[in-house]
């Protein structure tokens, strides 16, 4: 193609994009965003803002409930008003909102197109069959949305996802959600909070199945606590609707079998990459159980239309597709190169406890053969944590056989704040010790870090050996924490 119209599009305006469009208009690159319906994607409109308001809502509400753990008077609060939880999720989004509307991108220097767009051939695109726009860089970035499993009778019964989870006109008596991972446990507790009875169904044995059982036992063990019921290492058999009562037959693990009657059903077994409709045959791209193939350049198939975020299914985090959005303008506008480096991505489940992670845990070091050891820190052990009431949990740190941390799990109270130090000491291949170099404010939860590694190298420094050599060398009298017969 001889002349183009911009000098790259960038479809879908979700994080990944929107990050993408701004570095590439501000170089000065004729960028074209287009998004079929509005700009913000699913972690605005459905995902990360309204789940965590939500969260926030229900932690205020329970703790009303529990307000005698805290000394202070019991209280027994009226039934939760769903239009005015919702209200507050919907205030929060329009306040963040105004900064991905189209009119602030287009002052950046973007042009805006809303509307479906789909390939004519691997440089141009057309917008509801009458726009048609051409560049030599494309950018993916159409993200995901909510995976369905066809249990039988499933869609006859019907069913919710995260999409129609904030926007109910009432909490629904009783929920059965199918799927313990991230999403499933955030909305079921959140729900159990705001007065439903909640009942989680996976074929996993525990709760959040990616991260290892110590650490995720801390998010099941609440989640009984709250009379969350579990029924995991189940098998959904069928799904039939009776009235307005939908009945879910389980084989639970000991082989019995039961049924469920329900009000609604939350579907939460993973997402699925917004390919369809895309045309991406007439691209040359490459799609691999519903997910553009893209290396760690991002180069799909077709090496100048690169994919970022949900759609090229690596990580599906926010946070992750901005970090993608930022190399692809990196590699377009700058023409600088580079690749993103998965070893040292983080992720955190909002649960009470949180459960943070970043690099290695240690189902993923035996995955990939590495020798580790593990330094082990109860949450409790600090002074904050016991004033704040939270000492459930802990922390659990990797190393490598060089003494460098390869990978952090943290299960407690604000987890993911307290992640921070161990971004850099994984990214960065730090020795344990650089992570108790700093002095930490007191009292803080973030005083974990230095105890985890203090305990770790306590015997180290303070033994009989190092004892006996100081006391040759510099003629000390003392005898404490020396082995006697």
């Amino acid at each position: 193609m001889g002349t183009y119209s911009h000098d790259v599009m960038i479809v879908g305006g979700g994080a990944g994009g929107l990050t993408a469009a701004v570095g590439c208009a501000q170089l000065g690159m004729k960028t074209a965003l287009v998004d079929k319906e509005r700009l913000g994607g699913d972690c605005l409109h459905y995902g990360c803002v309204p789940s965590k308001t939500l969260l926030k809502t229900a932690s205020v509400y329970h703790a009303m409930t529990d307000a005698g753990r805290y000394g202070l008077p019991s209280v027994e609060p009226p039934p939760v008003d769903m239009s005015a939880v919702n209200a507050r999720v919907a205030k929060v989004i329009a306040g963040i909102e105004v900064h991905d509307s189209p009119e602030r991108f287009r002052a950046l220097g973007a042009e805006v197109f809303l509307g479906e767009a789909q390939f004519s051939s691997p440089h141009e695109i057309v917008i509801d069959g009458e726009t048609r726009l051409s560049a030599p860089s494309v950018i993916l970035a159409t993200g995901s949305s909510p995976r369905a499993i066809p249990f039988r009778g499933i869609e006859e019964a019907g069913y919710l996802t995260n999409i129609d989870a904030f926007s109910l006109p009432k909490l629904p008596p009783r929920i059965a959600t199918i799927g313990a991972g991230p999403i499933g446990v955030e909305l079921s507790q959140a729900f159990r909070r705001l007065g439903a009875q909640v009942t989680i169904l996976d074929l996993a044995p525990h709760v959040l199945p990616r991260e290892d059982a110590d650490m995720a036992g801390f998010v099941q063990e609440r989640l009984s606590e709250e009379g969350v019921s579990l029924r995991l290492g189940s098998t959904i058999v069928r799904v039939e609707r009776s009235g307005s009562v939908k009945k879910v037959h389980v084989t639970r693990s000991d082989g019995v079998e039961e049924v469920l009657e329900v009000d609604e059903i939350l579907m939460a077994v993973g997402r699925q990459g917004n390919t369809s409709g895309l045309a991406l045959e007439n691209a040359g791209v490459t799609v691999e159980k519903g997910f553009v193939v893209a290396d760690s350049k991002l180069r799909t198939s077709q090496r100048h239309i690169l994919a970022v975020g949900d759609i090229n299914g690596r990580y599906q985090f926010t946070h992750v597709a901005g970090a993608e959005g930022s190399l692809a303008v990196r590699r377009l506008a700058l023409h600088a190169g580079g690749s993103m480096d998965y070893r040292s991505v983080p992720w955190c489940t909002y649960t009470d406890p949180e459960l943070a992670s970043v690099g290695h845990n240690e189902a993923s070091a035996k995955a990939a053969g590495i020798d580790y050891d593990t330094i082990v820190q109860p949450f409790g052990s600090t002074d904050r944590a016991q004033a704040e009431g939270e000492p459930a949990g802990r922390m659990k740190i990797l190393l490598d056989r060089k003494g460098r941390v390869i990978g952090t799990q943290i299960a407690g109270y604000h987890a993911g704040e307290l992640l921070t130090p161990s971004l850099f000491a994984v990214g960065k291949r730090w020795k344990a010790g650089a992570i108790m170099a700093p002095i930490y404010p007191y009292p803080t939860l973030s005083e974990l870090h230095k105890k985890a590694v203090s305990a770790q190298m306590a015997p180290r420094l303070f033994n009989d050996r190092v004892r006996r050599v100081l006391r040759l060398l510099f003629r000390y009298r003392g005898t404490a924490g020396t082995t006697r017969a």
